[in-house]
């Protein structure tokens, strides 16, 4: 009976500190000449925002070259289930991949605090476009085609659209 009372103060400060990381963001910018911060930030932050993202970093990060210390600090973050928001310049987003778009666990922002989208879809509906934020720049590809109804949804919820000349970013080709 002793050890259930000891135990229990010991869940109750473990699920503190867990509600606590889950209210919490921490937000640095990029610098490559810059050391990546401290691991110690996924234990106390389940958001991290990374402002002034690169080019650079993005192409190291898909490559998922290790020996970029960002690099790893961000999939370490990834292992520890952290939550990204990179902001990267509007003019950048054609240098995104679009799988990293489509399928990783990051999401990029504008400075203007637009979210930047794909989606799979093939014929893009209005319940597509409805399930992503306000002013959203949805990245699409000259194969997927818009529905009719999607216009309204579009004027209403203030999207853009950011045509692909294809699948791949420019430096992909």
């Amino acid at each position: 009976m002793k050890l259930v009372i000891e135990v229990e103060p010991l869940v109750a400060q473990v699920l503190n500190k867990l509600k606590r990381r889950e209210q919490q963001t921490y937000h640095c910018t990029y610098d490559r000449t810059a050391a990546a911060p401290s691991t110690q930030v996924f234990l106390d932050n389940a958001t991290v925002t990374v402002a002034n993202v690169s080019i650079e970093l993005i192409h190291a990060l898909y490559g998922m070259n290790v020996d970029n210390q960002w690099v790893a600090w961000v999939l370490q973050g990834i292992d520890y289930q952290v939550d990204f928001q990179f902001t990267i310049n509007e003019l950048a987003i054609n240098f995104i991949p679009r799988s990293m778009l489509l399928d990783w666990p990051l999401l990029f922002v504008t400075p203007q605090a637009q979210p930047i989208k794909a989606v799979y879809p093939r014929f893009i509906s209005r319940s597509v476009l409805a399930a992503l934020p306000d002013k959203t720049i949805v990245v699409v590809t000259p194969q997927q085609r818009l529905t009719d109804e999607t216009s309204t949804v579009r004027a209403v919820k203030q999207m853009k659209l950011q045509m692909r000349t294809d699948e791949e970013c420019i430096w992909q080709k």
